[in-house]
């Protein structure tokens, strides 16, 4: 269900008349033990500024929007309702007002780069510089596979109950906290000048919405409105999570069989043979772009590696541009450019990591050549492949600069015959692959982007061979199998993971609609649709 939390979101539907225009209501419910909701207008302009608005730029009809908007306005009333006559989230309060905190000061960072960019002060002139801190964080599974009693059942793992940041006892402690932030008594630095401002732009674009209302323009009480709607809508989310939680589970093992894992992995399964089967094309871009979609590779002819970049410096990134252009144009010769090249690479420095907090302790201090020798002692000395994985994880975390392998889902892929790669990455992959050992590792490979030390993983291969589409079945037994094969090598999330995270969603989507249709029967709903069709 939508979270409507964003009340300021932009949309030309916010009245500028009167309080008992905006308590108008669009719909009624009246539950059968005698409770009466009504759905303001007020609300249904917010929603519909967050949901119906967007349905609008993707071709939907204004008089459809409408009708959609409201329908799941009442969905989420009804749910809610059930919620709060079902769970308790009296331990969840500390999570509401936490999140609450976040949404506002996420509304806040909004105005603030507005702010600035009128201004003209860059970030680091407002706030103090920080680090971009990249660390490896494990993905956390809502549910493992536990053999019980002779069978193989799966136990739903109780979320983690986060590290709160803050301790606030109520909502007037997040008023005080973010006011204490963007509110400061003497705005003297520029840092403090910049939040006032964004804070008085806040608070009177809550007062334009509020335009035509009789409520006090007080900017302690205007923002106290505001928190404590933010407040409700978070909570309603709480709620809501809660009762989802609450419906899949029966005393602590998933409602989610091991035959129903089983049975939506063979339907991937045989979808995505059917699929690349009959379509190369589609095939080939798949597993080059993502590999999210394939759960059935159709040929031998794909591999992955895993790879740390330390990237050029502005100096250095130039004289390799330089380097290439004269050896393009004939200047040099091969064994001058390369000679170049090797003492080019000679200067790279990498920056290096904490690899428990993932910020940058020296910038630049070690060479790649070092990183280089130091890793190759290191997997010199392992013992197995998992050794080798955590070493170079280790070092993925310590010096590597491309973001888009850190906690993947997956590792890259690379083909024999087709890459996505740059050409010497491709290059030096392949030869990797053509030696075909685990754990292998390159020299320092130059690119556009700086050297890489590439990593091999091995060859792209299917957890179960299909020989005969029409038999091909799953043992219980094989849900094991799913449990223990990693997307990637260097996270730890499962085949598993990801086949019931996908059913878990599907499974509760079509519960609540089924527990939807049930719990509307014995609600008398009404719509008023002169009002919601007619807005001002």
């Amino acid at each position: 269900m939508l979270s409507f939390t964003f009340l300021l979101a932009g949309c030309d539907l916010f009245p500028r008349n009167r309080t008992e225009y905006l308590n108008r209501p669009v719909a009624m419910l009246e539950y059968n033990n005698g409770d009466k909701e009504n759905i303001t207008t007020e609300r249904f302009i917010s929603a519909f500024n967050s949901y119906g608005a967007s349905l609008v730029q993707n071709g939907t009809s204004q008089e459809d929007a409408l009708e959609q908007t409201l329908n799941v306005l009442i969905n989420r009333y009804v749910l809610v309702h059930e919620a709060k006559l079902t769970v308790d989230i009296s331990d969840k309060k500390q999570q509401v007002l936490e999140d609450t905190y976040d949404s506002i000061i996420s509304n806040l960072d909004s105005f603030e780069e507005e702010v600035r960019n009128e201004w003209d002060i860059a970030d680091a002139e407002v706030t103090e510089e920080e680090s971009t801190s990249v660390k490896y964080t494990a993905y956390e599974p809502i549910a493992k596979v536990v053999y019980v009693d002779g069978e193989y059942k799966i136990e739903v793992i109780e979320e983690k109950e986060t590290e709160q940041s803050t301790n606030f006892k109520d909502v007037d402690n997040v008023i005080s906290a973010i006011k204490e932030i963007y509110y400061p008594d003497d705005a003297v630095s520029a840092k403090d000048k910049v939040k006032k401002e964004t804070f008085r732009r806040y608070v009177a674009a809550i007062r334009n919405s509020e335009e035509g209302q009789n409520l006090s323009k007080d900017l302690d009480e205007v923002f106290a409105r505001q928190v404590n709607k933010v407040y409700k809508s978070v909570e309603e989310d709480q709620y809501l999570t809660s009762l989802q939680e609450y419906y899949q589970t029966d005393d602590g093992y998933s409602l989610i069989s091991v035959e129903q894992v089983l049975a939506k992995y063979k339907t991937l399964l045989l979808t995505s043979k059917f699929t690349y089967d009959n379509d190369g094309e589609a095939y080939t871009t798949a597993v080059l772009d993502s590999f999210d979609s394939v759960y059935y590779v159709t040929d031998n002819k794909f591999f992955n590696v895993s790879h740390i970049l330390i990237k050029f410096d502005d100096a250095q990134k130039t004289a390799y541009d330089n380097l290439k252009t004269e050896l393009d144009a004939g200047y040099i010769d091969y064994s001058e450019y390369k000679q170049k090249q090797n003492e080019l690479i000679a200067s790279i420095k990498a920056n290096v990591r904490d690899t428990e907090t993932g910020e940058i302790v020296s910038e630049r201090s070690i060479s790649a050549n070092t990183v280089l020798a130091n890793l190759q002692s290191e997997l010199a000395s392992c013992n197995n492949n998992d050794e080798k994985t955590e070493v170079f994880k280790k070092y993925i975390y310590t010096y590597n600069e491309d973001d888009g392998i850190m906690n993947a889902d997956y590792a890259y892929v690379v083909g024999t015959e087709e890459s996505r790669m740059v050409e010497s990455f491709t290059d030096a992959s392949r030869e990797l692959h053509s030696q075909g050992e685990y754990g292998a590792i390159s020299d320092l490979v130059v690119s556009e982007y700086g050297v890489h030390i590439i990593f091999y993983i091995g060859q792209v291969e299917n957890l179960f061979t299909v020989d005969n589409v029409s038999t091909f079945n799953l043992q219980n037994s094989d849900i094991m199998k799913l449990a223990e094969t990693k997307l990637n090598a260097f996270n730890n999330k499962t085949v598993f993971d990801k086949v019931y995270e996908q059913l878990s969603s599907d499974k509760y989507s079509m519960f609540e609609s089924m527990n939807l249709n049930v719990l509307k029967k014995d609600i008398k709903i009404t719509k008023y649709p002169d009002v919601y069709k007619n807005l001002d």
